[in-house]
């Protein structure tokens, strides 16, 4: 599992942070000023790039979190068989079967991108 650990005041919205142990998008970013007896707090609205649960995270702005190391890579679709999708990795040639995401909607032939994250891997139609 990659991750790397960083404060939290350096996270901006659209980044990535690890809330429940699931890897999510940071869709909402609010802090409010340092009080007189404590630090600033961060409020998180994150969305998981797996499934697309809404996650929530409460913290102070010097806090460590962990961010995962997400990787995209660009992969043809050779099959599609129901929901599933066997992909090819367009650089390694590794074949892989992913179930095909109910907004995304794929062709064989075509290249489309893979997100893979803390050993899991979810198909995605663009390389951000």
């Amino acid at each position: 599992m990659a991750i790397k650990i960083v404060e939290v005041r350096e996270i901006k919205k659209g980044n990535y942070v690890i809330v429940d142990n699931e890897p999510c998008k940071i869709i909402d970013y609010s802090s409010s000023k340092p009080g007189k007896h404590g630090a600033a707090k961060v409020r998180l609205e994150c969305a998981s790039i797996f499934d697309g649960r809404k996650h929530a995270l409460l913290t102070n702005g010097g806090e460590k979190i962990e961010v995962p190391i997400i990787t995209r890579q660009q992969y043809q679709v050779l099959s599609i068989s129901g929901n599933m999708a066997q992909l090819m990795n367009i650089e390694t040639y590794e074949n892989i079967e992913l179930p095909i995401p109910a907004d995304i909607k794929l062709t064989e032939g075509e290249q489309t991108f893979v997100l893979e994250a803390m050993d899991r891997r979810v198909i995605t139609n663009s390389s951000a």
